[in-house]
Parts: structure tokens; C-alpha cells; sequence
């Protein structure tokens, strides 16, 4: 036995002869640095001031003034700030008996606290035995930041720092003000006011100490979605100050028994889909500023609108049609007048702003396909082919309806597939991909072979909102513009702030430009398609197109004239079909009504014919300039590319039309469909 203690003695001895530089090669930084540590805390003092709430809400504003939303402060809201000893009693001891028990005797930093943080960390867990000093400074200083040891030790650094500048009462006051609640909330007054409609003061022993938990962890703690998590935690808080003698047995219980009606009472917000898509642009030194912000929004026409929505797809639930969206852009300027999102915000999926969202516009993309064409020298009544075999790259059911040579006028208003197709092959998918592109329509990622030749018929996801913009090429001399929806903000220093302006783009000539707007205005072009007594039939002429995507899920609608462009979805968000509703059904009557809405007893207008556009007579069936007898027509043609249209060769000198060669099967087809 004796030997063993002497063997044991004799290993220590030489373990320490060896081993010693090593410790203090580890402890003597270590001293070193909590020397420092101490010198900047006693050298470097915390300045009171830095604790002084700065943080407003931002307030959106409508053109005329009017307030549409109130966003909430990013931290701390001065408006908002609550002295200690107007909290709920109750709610601060539950705050300091659940997270930090020592908080009346230390300075700042738990030591245990901060081993086991480091050992958390070492194991690749979370941080933990921080002091409610420690989140404030957190809250002041590294917000948002990785949780690492380094930020661990800044936090302890200011933590100190705070405990000597300042009271524990102060800094209890200021944690109830900073801390997040969840849902927005900073802040304990900001809380009670959105959970329980009302200001701490008037609060039951039950939702203060609800509240009082929730900033441990505002996301699995969160009233509205798991209120049971956080009523269970709240009953253990609730077990901590009973048994640490804060409250008795019975204050407890009965806080445990009271039902809790925990609400939304979140500031009324008129156009929650535009909102949020106005604070996701925000730079976050504006937003975190708060003040004012004045949008480009028409809250009376959002209003009146929103109604309509609903109203029109109430009509089509029938189908199965059960969501529908709306925008109404200013053509000029591009800047959002009306965003609608979903039928309700708070209904099934309300929350998903189908104006944003990537879908498949059908037809909705065939003004750029015709615009390429002409703008490379083709007119309105260049002939297009649609037919079934216009193209081996291009599958088309057997089934599908077939109009043989049609003039471009015709077949864009009336929306024939087959000749899309072909117009598209002719110019090219590379070219209307660029076109897309620059309006803005849509950004195309990959090669054109990944699109084909349906991307004429809607290949490509586009949002309503890029596409509604992109039509404005129509009524803009061939420029697009980029939508926006913030005119200027006002911060609480009196400092303002405005968004760059994007510069619009050049899309096509004004030439191109006026002519496909032209032929989207043709009401008679758009009666072999779809009929009479079209939503787009108005007192004043538009520019409209519609288009159906397959599945008819996605119905699309976009009507432009100078004042105002409008685009409009229905269908169904999950995708699922409805019963064969098509575009000029469901969606084309939204952009009717939001037309004539906007323009009340006026009338809106198109541009003017540019001078560079002259009238042609033409061939009615081949669209060449006459040199044998045949049926005639006229039509616009930009007044460069008039002297380069080809002289008709499909008449004979009676006046008989020869078909080109390419015809020979869609007339065996149209022979065999007669003698059915």
C-alpha cells in the first residue's frame, strides 16, 4: 500500500515537472485577459444614454393621405415605453425567477452561467446561463448576430459595463421594453396590446404570466399557434414562484384556472398583401427609423376592388374556382395603385399574394411573341399559319381547332394557339426571351431549348405583377417600367428618404408598339375567337388580352390604355383544376370592372396613331399588296416596313386563290371535316 502511494507521489512530481509550462502556458492569457477585461470595464464606462428608446412605428399612407397600415417598431418603441413600476408585479418576478434567479446579487455576469455557455458551445449545443444583463446587452449591441463564443464574451463585456452605470431597476424596465414577444411584438406594453387588446395595467394575474414567457422562445411559444406550449410553460413559472415563496398556492391557481382569450389585436391593416410587400423593400435602416411612409396605393379603389374580388369568385365556387388576385398599375409612372392579393386575407391560404407568386400565364404572353415579329418587319396583316403540322417541334392534339392562313390581327386578338406557335418559330425563342427579359416580364433562367416553342402559349412562370407592368410597352411608345410602390418616407428626425427610380426600359419601337396595341383594341378581330359580348367590350376602347393556363387553374386577364393598366388572376392557389373556366370568364370581368371603376363617368383613352404609321390596302386572304384581282383590305403598317411587303402570288387573274404548298394538309383536313 505504502508503495503505491510513493509510485503515485512520483508520477504527480514528474507529471508537474513536465506538464507545468503547459498550464501556465494556458492560465497565464487567461489572467491576462481578465485583467484586461477589468481595466476596459473600470476604464471604458457605459454612457446611460445609449439606453434611451429611439424606435417609432412606421406609419403607410395612401396617395391622398389617408393610413392604410402601422408597422411595428424594430426594438424598442419610444411611443410604447412602459416605467417598471407600471408592469404587471407578477410578470417581472416571473421574468427574473425563470431566467435569471440571481439577478438582484450579481454584477452583471453569471460565472457558471458562462462555463456552461462554453461548454454548450463546445458540444455543438445552444447557449445557455445568460443574465437578463447579458440579453440586454445583446439586445443593444449584437442582435441579430451568431451566437458564438466571441459575442458571449462581448455580451458579458457590455453586461458589466451596463451594472455599473446603471440601477438594477433600469435594467429590468429596459429588458420588459426591448424583449420580443413574437408576431412583431417589442416589448411587453406592445405585447399585451396585441395578444389582449389592452395595456399592461389591466392585465390578469393569467396573461401577465403568459406573457412572460413568451420571450424565452416567441416562436414555439406563440400564442396563436401554440398556446398550449406556452400555457405549459407558463404553469411551470407559475410552480417556480410558489415555491420560491413570490406568490401563494392559491394566487397561482387561480391564475391556472382563468381562461384565457387570447386575440389578434394588431392595428387594422387595409392592404395587407401590399404592405408586406412594401416593408420587404424597405432598407432596414428606414424601416428600424420608423416615421412615415407615403405609398402610391388608392385605398378607395383598393377598397371597392377588393369587394369585386370576392363577389367574382363567390359567383365561380362552383367550378371550383376559389381564389382570385388584382393589380392596378398607373401606365405612365408604373407605380401600384391596387394590390390584391388573395380574396381575404384571412381566409384559407389568404396570406399568399398570388400577384407575386410565379404561375403559368396560358396565352398572356403572345403580345411579346407578335411584337418580336413585327418589330422585324412584319405587320398586322402578315399571315400567320394555324395549323396543326406548323411545326414537327411542336406537339398539338388532334383535337385541337384549326383556322388555317389568318392575318396577325386576328390571330392574336382572337388567341388561335397553332399560329402563335408558328409566329414564334419564325422569330425565334431566343428573341422573345430577351424581349421578356428587358419588359421585365419574366428573368428565363436556361437555354431556349428548356422552353420550346410553348413558351408562346405560356411555357415560362410569370408574376401578375411583372406581366401586368410589361404590358405597358403597349401604351408607353414600346418602354416598359419596373412596378413600385413608395413615393417618399419621413423619419422622426425629420429626415426623408426616397427609392432610386428604376429607368424604364425600351421594349420595342413606338411603331411595334402601337400596332400590337392596336390589334389587342380590335373588338371585331377578338368575335371569331371568343364571340360578342366580351368583358372587354367597354364604352372606350383597351388594349386587353387573356389567357388560361392548362388545368385552367391559372386564368389571367390584362387590360392597358394610358391611364391605367390592369392585370387580374383567378383559379385556384394548390393548383388544382377548376371546371374549364377560361380567362375571358373569370378573370377578363375583374379587369372590366376595375376599368370602368377607374374611370367613372370619363372615358380612358389609347395613344394617338404615331406619323410613322400608315394605312395599306392588301389582300384580305394572302396580306400582300395587290397585283392580281382579289378580295381587299386595309390596315396599318409602319411606314418604313411598307415598302418591303411582297406582292401577292396566292391569286390568279380570276381573282381564284392558289394556297402555298404548306396549306395542302390543313385543306385535306378541312375536305374531310365537310364531308362529315
Amino acid at each position: 500500500m505504502r508503495s503505491s502511494i510513493v509510485s503515485a507521489r512520483s508520477a504527480l512530481r514528474t507529471a508537474w515537472r513536465y506538464g507545468r509550462w503547459g498550464l501556465v502556458a494556458v492560465l497565464l492569457p487567461l489572467a491576462i485577459a481578465v485583467h484586461v477585461a477589468i481595466v476596459l470595464v473600470v476604464a471604458w464606462p457605459f454612457d446611460p444614454d445609449e439606453l434611451v428608446a429611439t424606435a417609432e412605428p412606421l406609419v403607410l399612407r395612401d396617395v391622398r393621405g389617408e393610413q392604410i397600415a402601422v408597422l411595428p417598431a424594430v426594438g424598442a418603441d419610444r411611443t410604447r415605453w412602459t416605467p417598471l413600476g407600471e408592469l404587471p408585479a407578477i410578470a417581472v418576478s416571473a421574468v427574473i425567477e425563470s431566467e435569471d434567479q440571481r439577478f438582484w446579487d450579481h454584477g452583471g455576469v453569471d460565472g457558471a452561467g458562462i462555463a456552461r455557455a462554453v461548454w454548450l458551445d463546445l458540444q455543438g449545443g445552444r447557449f445557455g446561463g445568460s443574465t437578463l444583463t447579458m440579453q440586454l446587452a445583446r439586445m443593444l449591441a449584437t442582435a441579430g448576430k451568431r451566437r458564438t463564443v466571441s459575442a458571449k464574451l462581448r455580451e458579458s463585456m457590455l453586461a458589466l459595463r451596463i451594472e455599473r452605470a446603471v440601477d438594477k431597476r433600469t435594467i429590468l424596465e429596459q429588458w420588459l421594453n426591448r424583449a420580443y414577444f413574437g408576431n412583431g411584438a417589442y416589448g411587453f406594453a406592445a405585447a399585451s396590446q396585441l395578444y389582449f387588446g389592452k395595456p399592461p395595467g389591466g392585465l390578469s394575474d393569467a396573461e401577465a404570466t403568459l406573457l412572460a414567457v413568451l420571450p424565452r422562445a416567441p416562436t414555439a411559444y406563440d400564442p396563436w399557434k401554440h398556446l398550449d406550449a406556452a400555457t405549459r410553460r407558463r404553469d411551470r413559472v407559475l410552480a417556480l414562484l410558489v415555491e420560491r415563496g413570490v406568490i401563494t398556492e392559491d394566487r397561482a391557481q387561480q391564475a391556472r384556472v382563468t381562461q384565457l382569450a387570447v386575440g389578434r389585436f394588431a392595428p387594422r391593416d387595409e392592404a395587407p398583401h401590399f404592405t408586406r410587400w412594401i416593408a420587404d423593400q424597405l432598407p432596414s435602416e428606414v424601416r428600424r427609423a420608423g416615421g412615415t411612409l407615403t405609398t402610391t396605393l388608392d385605398l378607395r379603389l383598393q377598397r371597392a376592388l377588393q369587394a369585386r374580388v370576392a363577389e367574382q369568385v363567390a359567383a365561380l365556387s362552383r367550378k371550383n374556382l376559389d381564389q382570385a388576385g388584382l393589380v392596378v398599375l398607373d401606365a405612365q409612372t408604373t407605380e401600384v395603385r391596387v394590390m390584391i392579393g388573395s380574396v381575404s386575407w384571412s381566409g384559407p391560404q389568404g396570406q399568399i399574394n398570388i400577384t407575386t407568386r410565379r404561375r403559368h400565364p396560358g396565352s398572356a404572353l403572345k403580345p411579346f411573341v407578335y411584337a418580336a415579329a413585327i418589330e422585324h418587319g412584319d405587320n398586322p396583316a402578315t399571315i400567320t399559319w394555324d395549323t396543326r403540322d406548323t411545326s414537327d417541334d411542336y406537339f398539338a392534339p388532334s383535337a385541337g381547332v384549326e383556322h388555317g392562313p389568318v392575318r396577325y390581327r386576328e390571330a392574336l386578338a382572337s388567341s388561335y394557339n397553332f399560329a402563335a406557335v408558328d409566329v414564334l418559330q419564325k422569330v425565334g425563342i431566343p428573341r422573345v426571351m430577351s424581349m421578356l427579359r428587358t419588359a421585365g416580364v419574366a428573368e428565363l433562367a436556361g437555354a431556349p431549348d428548356d422552353y420550346g416553342l410553348r413558351l408562346a402559349l405560356g411555357a415560362a412562370k410569370v408574376r401578375l405583377l411583372d406581366l401586368t407592368a410589361g404590358y405597358g410597352f403597349l401604351v408607353k411608345d414600346g418602354f416598359a417600367g419596373r412596378p413600385r410602390g413608395i413615393a417618399s418616407a419621413v423619419m422622426p428626425d425629420g429626415s426623408r428618404w426616397s427609392p432610386p427610380r428604376a429607368p424604364e426600359r425600351r421594349v420595342v419601337s413606338p411603331e411595334t408598339a402601337w400596332l400590337v396595341m392596336d390589334m389587342l383594341a380590335d373588338p371585331e378581330a377578338r368575335r371569331p375567337g371568343f364571340g360578342m359580348e366580351l368583358p372587354f367590350d367597354l364604352h372606350f376602347p383597351i388594349a386587353a388580352k387573356t389567357g388560361t393556363a392548362r388545368g385552367f387553374a391559372d386564368t389571367w386577364a390584362i387590360g392597358a390604355t394610358r391611364e391605367v393598366i390592369v392585370g387580374a388572376w383567378a383559379g385556384t392557389f394548390d393548383g388544382t383544376a377548376t371546371q374549364g373556366i377560361v380567362g375571358m370568364d373569370a378573370a377578363a370581368p375583374l379587369v372590366r370592372d376595375a376599368m370602368l371603376a377607374i374611370a367613372g363617368n370619363a372615358k380612358l383613352t389609347l395613344p394617338p396613331r404615331p406619323s410613322t404609321i400608315t394605312t395599306v390596302e392588301l389582300c384580305e386572304r394572302s396580306g400582300l399588296v395587290p397585283r392580281l384581282p382579289c378580295a381587299r383590305i386595309s390596315d396599318y403598317v409602319a411606314t418604313a416596313h411598307a415598302a418591303s411587303i411582297p406582292h401577292d402570288t396566292w391569286h390568279d387573274e380570276d381573282g381564284n386563290v392558289r394556297y402555298p404548298a404548306r396549306a395542302a394538309g390543313w385543306l385535306r383536313r378541312r375536305a374531310a371535316m365537310s364531308l362529315k
